[in-house]
C-alpha cells in the first residue's frame, strides 16, 4: 500500500505570504483543510465554491477519478498529460536534470505540481513543505531584464522543435519558471511596464518597480502558422465591442514570433488576485463534468443563477457577457470559447468574469473548424417530436431565453456585435503571415456565419 502524499497550500494574495492549508492525496482521494489562521484571515480560500466561511474547519474530501486527481483548483496547476505539451515536457527535462523520472503519470503530476505549482497563473502556492514554501518567498530573484541572446534563441528554437532535445540552456536562463496549460508553448515572464522592447526577466514575486508579467507565447509554425497575429486581431475586435482586454505585444525571439500578454492575475504591487476558471468552478460542483468542453452555455446561465454561492456577482451582467463572448466568437470563427477559456476573479469581494483571454479564430485552421466546441441552444439537436433539427439562429434564439434576454435586447447585441466585426474580413486579408488557405478558410466561414445572424436583426 502507498504511503498518503502530503503538500501544503499557501498565497500572498495580501502581499504577505500565508499558509492556506494542507493537501493530502491518498489511494481513493484528495483531501484539503485549511489553516486555523487562515480562516481567520478572511481572504477568499482555495476556489470560489470551497470559501473558507463555507468549508470552515472541515476537510474538503473528494474522490479521485480518472479525470480529477486533484481538487478542480489544484488540478489546474498541473499542465495535462500528453507527449506534446510543452509546459509539462519543460518541467519533466528540469526534473530529469535533478535525477527525478517519475514512473507514473500520477507521480509525474505530483512531482511537477511541487515544482509549478507556485507562481502560476492565480492565487495558489503548492509547495512540498512548509519550509519549501518559506525559502521560496524569502529569495524572490532580483526584478532585473536581460537582453534577448543568441544562446536563448537557438535553445528555445530547440525546444519548441518538440523533440528530445536538451531543454537546460532555457531552464538556466530563464529557471524552472512556473508555465501555464495548453497546447501552444507558453512561459510566464515580465517585461518593462513601458511594453516589450526585446528584454525579458523572471516573472515577479512581489514588488518589481517598472516591471510588468506576462504571458509569452510562442508561434508553432508548422502547425499554427500565423496565430500570434490572429490572436492579437481578435483582441483587438473584443476591444473595440467594450471587453475588457489585456495589453499585448507582437515581436519575435530571434526569429522565433511570440505574443506576450499581460497577467491581469496580478495587481498593481505585483501581488496574486484570485483567479479561477469556469472550468474548475464548474467541475468542483458538478461531478459529471470530466472536460473542458463537456458542458453547455445553457448550463452555464443555470450555474450562475441557481448557485447558492455566487459565481458571478452581477448575474444579469454574467449572463449578458456570456452570450456577447459566444456571439463574437461565432463573427471571429473562434469555435474553442471553453470551460477554460473563461475564468472569474475576485475584485473588491465581486465575483466577476476577467478580461478576455484567448480569444483565437481558430476555425482558421482545419483541424479546429467547428462552430462552437460546446452546445448551446440545443444547436443541431431535435427537441421533442420536431423533424428538423434547431438552426443556428433558433439556437441562438433559445440561448438567449434560457438566459433571460429579451428578444429587444438579443437584437441590440447582436446588432453592436455585427457593427464591431464589420471590418473583420478586410482586417484577416491584410495579416502577414497566417498563410492564404487559412485566410480563405476563415473569410469563408465568417461570410457565411454573418449573413446568418443578420436574420437576428430584422429590424435593421
Amino acid at each position: 500500500m502507498q504511503r498518503d502524499k502530503q503538500a501544503v497550500v499557501w498565497t500572498r494574495q495580501s502581499g504577505k505570504p500565508m499558509k492556506m492549508g494542507r493537501l493530502y492525496l491518498t489511494e481513493s482521494d484528495c483531501r484539503f483543510t485549511y489553516e486555523l489562521d487562515y480562516l481567520s484571515s478572511k481572504q477568499p480560500g482555495l476556489g470560489l465554491l470551497y470559501a473558507p466561511e463555507i468549508v470552515q474547519q472541515n476537510t474538503i474530501i473528494r474522490p479521485r477519478t480518472e479525470f480529477f486527481d486533484f481538487l478542480p483548483p489544484i488540478q489546474s496547476l498541473v499542465p495535462p498529460k500528453g507527449e506534446h505539451n510543452f509546459q509539462r515536457k519543460l518541467v519533466l527535462s528540469y526534473l530529469a536534470k535533478k535525477g527525478i523520472q517519475p514512473a507514473t503519470g500520477l507521480e509525474a503530476d505530483w512531482e511537477i505540481l511541487k515544482i509549478a505549482g507556485h507562481g502560476a497563473i492565480g492565487h495558489l502556492d503548492v509547495f512540498e513543505n512548509d519550509d519549501k514554501a518559506l525559502q521560496w518567498y524569502a529569495a524572490p530573484p532580483v526584478a532585473e531584464l536581460f537582453q534577448i541572446s543568441e544562446d536563448l534563441g537557438f535553445s528555445l528554437k530547440e525546444t519548441l522543435s518538440w523533440l528530445d532535445q536538451d531543454a537546460s540552456e532555457l531552464i538556466n536562463i530563464i529557471g524552472p519558471t512556473p508555465s501555464v496549460g495548453g497546447a501552444i508553448p507558453k512561459i510566464l515572464l515580465s517585461i518593462p511596464e513601458t511594453g516589450w522592447d526585446n528584454r525579458i526577466g523572471l516573472p515577479s514575486r512581489g514588488l518589481a518597480p517598472k516591471m510588468t508579467d506576462v504571458v509569452v507565447k510562442f508561434e508553432q509554425n508548422t502547425a499554427y502558422p500565423g496565430i500570434n497575429e490572429l490572436e492579437a486581431l481578435a483582441l483587438d475586435v473584443h476591444k473595440a465591442a467594450g471587453f475588457e482586454v489585456p495589453r499585448f505585444w507582437i515581436s519575435d525571439m530571434r526569429g522565433i514570433p511570440v505574443l506576450a500578454v499581460e497577467r491581469f492575475d496580478r495587481n498593481e504591487a505585483n501581488n496574486p488576485v484570485f483567479t479561477e476558471t469556469l472550468y474548475s468552478i464548474l467541475a468542483t460542483g458538478d461531478a459529471e463534468i470530466t472536460h473542458h468542453y463537456s458542458y453547455s452555455y445553457d448550463a452555464i446561465g443555470s450555474a450562475i443563477d441557481r448557485s447558492p454561492i455566487d459565481i458571478i456577482s452581477q448575474r444579469k451582467e454574467g449572463k449578458n457577457h456570456l452570450i456577447k463572448r459566444l456571439i463574437l466568437s461565432l463573427l471571429t470563427g473562434n469555435g474553442d470559447l471553453h470551460l477554460e477559456n473563461l475564468s472569474v476573479m475576485l475584485s473588491s469581494g465581486e465575483a466577476k468574469f476577467t478580461p478576455v483571454y484567448d480569444p483565437t479564430p481558430m476555425r482558421a485552421y482545419a483541424l479546429h473548424n467547428m462552430l462552437s466546441v460546446m452546445p448551446f441552444g440545443d444547436y443541431g439537436e431535435l427537441p421533442g417530436n420536431r423533424d428538423e433539427p434547431v438552426g443556428l439562429v433558433e439556437a441562438i434564439q433559445r440561448l438567449a431565453k434560457h438566459l433571460g434576454i429579451t428578444p429587444s435586447e438579443l437584437e441590440e447585441i447582436v446588432q453592436s456585435s455585427l457593427q464591431t466585426t464589420e471590418n473583420f474580413i478586410d482586417k484577416v486579408t491584410e495579416l502577414a503571415t497566417l498563410p492564404e488557405l487559412n485566410k480563405n478558410n476563415l473569410i469563408n466561414i465568417v461570410s457565411k456565419l454573418r449573413k446568418q445572424m443578420e436574420k437576428l436583426t430584422p429590424s435593421t
